[in-house]
């Protein structure tokens, strides 16, 4: 049975949204708070990519999360394309990525990474929790735990405090904060308190505030779909 949850409280000038996936994910949360964060109201659809497969192939050719129905029935895939729609709906001044530069740059280069981050680690699950027992390649895997490294010590070094870059939210402090949080639910054999203290204290911080709060982390959906930190079985 497909879950609905409607969240947000006003609606700017924007018909209704329905944001298709789980809060697992950290492509859904991310696209969830920019919405949050703007004030746009938008309803949910619990589908899982490994769960509600054949039914995912139908709304995305991809079967991938997250996507975006607008009012009509248009739908907008990948979370790059959706947060890039999204931004256009608000004034320049309210963007998550700014216009000017050098700030538009300077937010683009830390989502990257963030955003790669969250990617290594979704493939590093797949390798331990959704492969056969024995199955993940060695020589892969260990490249994908020094991305993940690299990348997380690359993210440390930036010394957001608690922002990135100026001194408002920006998407480079959504995607860290979600893909931390996303490293230390799903990836916790790589985690260990301590190690990324700025990171940690960003990530603490931003998930407190309402716009993150009001889409949180779902362990429920993730065991519902067939995730497990406990799983992990890598080294």
């Amino acid at each position: 049975m497909v879950r609905s949850v409607r969240h947000g409280d006003r609606l700017r000038g924007v018909g209704g949204m329905i944001l298709i996936g789980q809060y697992d994910s950290p492509f859904v949360r991310r696209v969830a708070i920019a919405l949050n964060h703007h004030g746009i109201v938008f309803e949910r659809r619990v589908l899982s990519v490994f769960a509600d497969f054949d039914e995912m192939l139908e709304i995305n050719p991809l079967g991938k999360v997250p996507v975006v129905e607008l009012d009509g029935g248009e739908r907008l895939f990948d979370s790059r394309a959706i947060l890039d729609y999204v931004d256009g709906l608000v004034g320049p001044q309210a963007r998550l990525v700014p216009s000017a530069e050098p700030h538009r740059r300077e937010v683009l280069r830390v989502d990257a990474i963030a955003l790669g981050l969250a990617e290594k680690l979704y493939e590093r699950g797949i390798e331990f929790v959704r492969k056969a027992r024995g199955s993940a390649d060695p020589v892969w895997t260990e490249r994908l735990k020094r991305q993940i490294q690299s990348a997380t010590s690359w993210l440390e070094a930036q010394r957001p405090l608690p922002f990135f870059c100026g001194d408002r939210l920006s998407l480079a402090d959504i995607s860290t904060a979600v893909a931390f949080t996303f490293l230390k639910e799903k990836q916790s054999a790589l985690f260990s308190a301590g190690a990324y203290p700025l990171l940690e204290a960003h990530c603490d911080f931003f998930e407190r505030l309402h716009p993150f709060s009001a889409s949180p982390y779902s362990a429920k959906e993730a065991s519902d779909s067939g995730w497990f930190p406990t799983a992990d079985r890598g080294p």
